[in-house]
């Protein structure tokens, strides 16, 4: 198959090319390429410039030699010359710094320089970097650096209405991390107090789009970045927000949060963030991007990685599966390790596209409508039904910025060693998690605990409450959560947790399956990909579906001397998403070809008169290779014969 032949609206790319979203046109997959047809996108998408009048590899003159910049913008109806473009784009691959002596931005300006009328240039690599191409006194040119390039129909970035501003999708990721490291690099601090002032900042901007009342505030412009006055003001406008922030979240923000950051480094994250809107951007966008934010953050060494959220999703699905969808809206779920709460996140957003099926039905094609309904519902039941605890109070504060972020249910999300004695846990407000989490309290766990031989738990005091130790001395801590968990359940309550295969077919611990088999019903047991948690960790993982046995089936079971026999949903799936160094796998034909599907998505474009209007374009978009979804539909078709959700739900 070859990369023109199309069915459907599938397209087939041969290995090692990709699609030009400028030319149409196969180019090489290279790490620079892929930033140039990001940014290539973000021109059309989110500054409203036509395919048309933007060239790839545009040939300009440096005295006698010639050199290829990677993007030039012209007017509509012009010539595509040097004395036409307006604007031009140099990219690099992340690796590679401003100050590069080849490769930076001195290149960039030496090609502004030989287009006599450009007045923009943007360099992206380790960072972002706009220039402006202004007159000073003597009649000359100077490159001043700014904030941002005008969208189409502007001649400089003007204050965005909130109508302006467009949802994020794959770029956020690198708008996340380039965010991220500038802080890192230019305010000297490490990585992670340098992820936490970038969480204060993207709270800002969320509380400037969430406030109706005022004109938006999250905005710099070029003149107000190059000037010790404008930048004030610009922090002003933030500590502002970030008062509203610390009087809404005063359990992630105490009163004494400020904004530590110098002000040209602010000036810098706002001019990165001010033209995307986080409210707006897609649940699947903002989890992957906060995924590898915080990813970069995590270490495991504690047994602590991050859930792929694939898996989170799968796991979720599954779980709700399982309970009647009448009751989806009312179970009270737990996670006693919620890291980041990435099961909780997959949970709700399983909740929205629920609920909004359900308003759909009330409110027929009044979109807006429709999802203000379902957010304001998700609110409602996140804050009510969704608990998480957690040892690692970083961890605490990254989970509740995460659901924040996702809709909400942060209240919830407390601070404890979930190991320890009930009555050891905190009960201090707003932390009480006496209060809050207790034992027999829930419907429903999602989690996965911290695992690894080199974490093994030998407190005596911690080990004397449970059963499964078996005599041992010292047991890993996945072991422990396996009971913990169950008897956090109510009787019949489902547990999805992932867990190490060692658990599962080590001979040695062939008690520890007995001990589970005696007291869960085994509805499910996913084994997953190896890649799955890799490059962190080539740890074998199984996801198991289990249902908590009541006293009276134990004691049944017990005096038949047998378990009662049942059926169980097992699945091999051969894929997670990614490759084992972390890399997006992608499905391909038995022949290697990339597969893509055409998919409609939305473009802003601001019109000379100033109004936004959308319009609906088609992009070709590769699929991700993930069994995972398959392995959760599977087991939906499974689960809703009518004989298993009556023998699940008594």
């Amino acid at each position: 198959m070859t990369a023109d032949s199309a069915m459907s609206g599938v397209t087939f790319i041969p290995p090692g090319k990709l699609r030009c979203v400028i030319t149409d046109r196969l180019r090489n997959d290279t790490p620079e390429e892929n930033v140039r047809q990001r940014v290539a996108r973000s021109l059309i998408d989110h500054y409203g410039y036509s395919p048309e009048d933007i060239a790839v590899e545009f040939t300009v003159h440096l005295g006698t030699s010639r050199r290829r910049v990677d993007l030039a913008v012209f007017p509509p109806d012009t010539d595509h010359k040097a004395e036409n473009a307006i604007i031009l784009v140099e990219c690099k691959r992340e690796s590679v710094g401003p100050t590069d002596e080849n490769n930076g931005v001195e290149q960039l300006k030496s090609y502004m320089a030989a287009c006599q009328n450009c007045r923009f240039g943007m360099w992206v690599g380790s960072e972002l970097q706009v220039w402006e191409r202004t007159v000073n006194p003597l009649g000359g040119y100077d490159n001043e650096l700014a904030t941002d390039i005008p969208r189409f129909g502007a001649d400089a970035p003007i204050p965005p209405r909130f109508s302006d501003l467009v949802p994020a999708e794959d770029e956020l990721v690198s708008v996340f991390r380039r965010c991220h490291n500038y802080i890192y690099g230019n305010q000297g601090l490490q990585r992670e107090p340098a992820f936490h002032e970038f969480l204060k900042i993207i709270f800002c901007k969320v509380q400037d789009e969430n406030d109706i009342t005022r004109p938006l505030r999250f905005f710099i412009g070029n003149a107000e970045r190059r000037s010790a006055i404008g930048q004030g003001r610009l922090r002003q406008s933030v500590e502002e927000l970030l008062a509203d922030v610390r009087s809404r979240y005063p359990y992630i923000f105490g009163d004494d949060a400020t904004l530590d950051v110098a002000n040209p480094v602010l000036a810098y994250i706002v001019g990165e963030l001010q033209r995307f809107s986080l409210i707006q951007t897609k649940a699947d966008a903002k989890g992957m991007a906060y995924e590898q934010l915080v990813g970069a953050n995590l270490r495991g060494d504690r047994g602590e990685y991050f859930t792929p959220r694939t898996v989170c999703t799968m796991a979720a699905a599954m779980l709700l599966a399982t309970f009647p969808q009448d009751q989806w809206l009312t179970i009270d779920v737990l996670d006693p390790a919620v890291g980041t709460g990435g099961f909780l996140v997959a949970l709700m957003n399983v909740w929205h596209d629920h609920i909004n099926g359900l308003e759909r039905n009330r409110w027929g094609e009044d979109d807006r409508r429709v999802e203000d309904e379902t957010q304001r519902r998700v609110h409602d039941i996140a804050s009510t039904h969704l608990f998480g605890v957690d040892f690692n109070p970083v961890l605490v504060r990254a989970a509740q910025m995460n659901l924040v972020m996702h809709g909400d249910g942060s209240t919830n999300v407390y601070h404890a060693n979930t190991l320890l004695p009930p009555g050891e846990w905190p009960e201090d407000e707003p932390n009480n998690v006496q209060r809050n989490v207790r034992m027999g309290g829930f419907d429903a766990i999602l989690t996965n605990p911290p695992f690894g031989d080199k974490i093994q738990i030998d407190d005596p005091h911690i080990l004397a409450q449970y059963s499964l130790t078996l005599g041992r001395s010292s047991v890993p801590p996945d072991q422990l959560f396996i009971e913990r968990s169950l008897q956090l359940l109510r009787p019949g309550g489902r547990l999805a947790i992932v867990l190490p295969d060692s658990i599962l077919t080590n001979p040695g611990l062939l008690e520890v399956r007995r001990w589970i088999l005696n007291h869960a019903r085994v509805i499910a047991s996913i084994d997953l990909p190896v890649e799955t948690f890799q490059p962190h960790t080539g740890t074998q993982t199984s996801v198991l579906l289990l249902q908590k046995k009541t006293d009276q089936e134990m004691a049944i079971e017990l005096a038949a001397g047998r378990p009662y026999p049942y059926e169980v949903f097992m699945a091999m799936p051969r894929a997670v998403g990614h490759d084992r160094r972390g890399n997006p796998l992608y499905r391909r034909t038995p022949e290697g070809d990339l597969i893509e599907t055409a998919e409609p998505h939305s473009v802003f474009r601001r019109n000379p008169d100033g109004n936004t209007v959308v319009e609906t374009a088609t992009r070709q978009r590769r699929i991700r290779h993930d069994e995972l979804p398959d392995v959760a539909r599977q087991f939906q078709q499974w689960v809703s014969v009518p004989e298993r959700m009556r023998w699940l739900n008594g």
